[in-house]
């Protein structure tokens, strides 16, 4: 085989080489960063009063009912009293 050939076969390996490598840089993803979409927050119900405060509508919410354990309460405000008190 003579140099001549050999050169040729060389170089049309090379260029094969650098064009798979091209072809595999050009399909690859680079990796991102995906965020979620964002949540639209619950609505609230209310009942429009027809009155305005500050030029805005006043709206008449429902009532929400809370139930606390008079001594888990006493108890906490005895913790929060000790934690200030440090």
């Amino acid at each position: 085989m003579n140099a001549s050939k050999r050169s040729r076969i060389l170089l049309a390996i090379l260029f094969a080489v650098l064009l798979v490598s091209g072809l595999v840089a050009a399909t690859r993803h680079s990796p991102q960063t995906v965020y979620p979409a964002p949540v639209a927050p619950k609505a609230v119900v209310g009942v429009p009063t027809g009155e305005f405060d500050l030029g805005r509508p006043v709206y008449r919410l429902p009532t929400v009912e809370v139930t606390v354990s008079r001594s888990e309460e006493l108890a906490r405000i005895a913790r929060e009293e000790a934690m200030a008190a440090k």
